[in-house]
C-alpha cells in the first residue's frame, strides 16, 4: 500500500496477495513484466464487488471512499461486460443506422487512448500518479458507463433520450466525479487541475454518449440521417 502526499490512498493489492505473488516468483527467473502482470491481475473474487462499489463513491465520505484500488481485473471485467452489452445493442440496430466500426474496436481504442492522454495531461499538471494508477482509475470509472447502459436497456428499452441522460447524470456523473476529485487532489497547481479534470471528465461522459447513440439506440445514425433519427 502506498500513500501519496494527498488524502487519496492507492492500494495495489492486499498484503497477503503481494506476499503470495512474491514467494511464487522469487528465484524463478520469471521476467519482471510477467511478475508485474500476475501481481496486478491477482484479486480475490469477493473483493471485486467492494472495489466496483467504491468506484461510484466520491473520495469525501470516510476512509473507504478514499481508497483507489489498482489492479487490471476490475477494469478488464468492465471492458468485457461493456463489449457484450454494446454488441447486443448493435445487433438490434437498423442496418442503415449501424456504424461500420465494431464496439470492440471502439473499446480498444478508448482503453488505450484514454489512459495515455490522461497520464500525459496529469504529468503536465505534475500529478503524483503513475500510469498504472491512472489506468486503474479510469478503468473502474467504466462501471458508471456500464451501469448507465444496462439500466437504460433494461428499464427503458432505449425509448426515451431523457431517461438515458438522467441515468448518465446519476451513474456516469458519479464515476466521472470520483475520477475528477482523485485527479484534483493529486495535482498541486490550479491551472493544471482545471485542464486535466475538465478534459478527462468530458472525455469520460462523451464516450458514454457516443457508445449509447452509436450502438444502443436502435435508430440513431451519425451523418445525414442523424438529426431525423435522434428525434425518434
Amino acid at each position: 500500500m502506498s500513500s501519496k502526499s494527498h488524502s487519496i490512498v492507492f492500494i495495489d493489492t492486499s498484503y497477503e496477495q503481494a506476499a503470495h505473488t512474491a514467494n511464487k516468483y522469487s528465484g524463478s527467473g520469471a521476467p519482471s513484466l510477467i511478475r508485474l502482470l500476475v501481481f496486478y491481475c491477482t484479486v480475490r473474487a469477493h473483493d471485486l464487488p467492494l472495489r466496483i462499489f467504491t468506484s461510484f463513491l466520491p473520495p469525501l465520505f470516510g476512509q473507504q471512499s478514499r481508497k483507489v484500488y489498482v489492479d487490471f481485473v476490475g477494469p478488464c471485467l468492465a471492458l468485457l461486460t461493456m463489449a457484450g452489452v454494446l454488441h447486443y445493442g448493435h445487433s438490434y440496430k437498423l442496418h442503415s443506422a449501424a456504424p461500420e466500426i465494431s464496439p470492440t474496436q471502439v473499446l480498444l481504442y478508448y482503453s488505450v487512448v484514454s489512459p495515455v492522454l490522461c497520464f500525459v495531461l496529469a504529468k503536465v499538471g505534475r500529478a503524483s500518479l503513475d500510469f498504472v494508477e491512472v489506468a486503474a482509475l479510469l478503468g473502474y470509472g467504466l462501471y458508471g458507463d456500464l451501469l448507465t447502459l444496462v439500466t437504460s436497456l433494461l428499464f427503458d428499452h432505449e425509448q426515451s433520450n431523457l431517461a438515458f441522460f438522467v441515468l448518465m447524470f446519476i451513474f456516469g456523473g458519479l464515476s466521472a466525479l470520483r475520477i475528477a476529485l482523485v485527479l484534483l487532489t493529486s495535482i498541486p497547481y490550479p491551472a493544471g487541475r482545471l485542464l486535466v479534470c475538465s478534459t478527462v471528465t468530458l472525455m469520460h461522459l462523451m464516450f458514454l454518449m457516443f457508445v449509447h447513440f452509436a450502438y444502443m439506440h436502435r435508430t440513431f445514425a451519425y451523418g445525414g440521417s442523424a438529426s431525423s433519427s435522434f428525434s425518434h
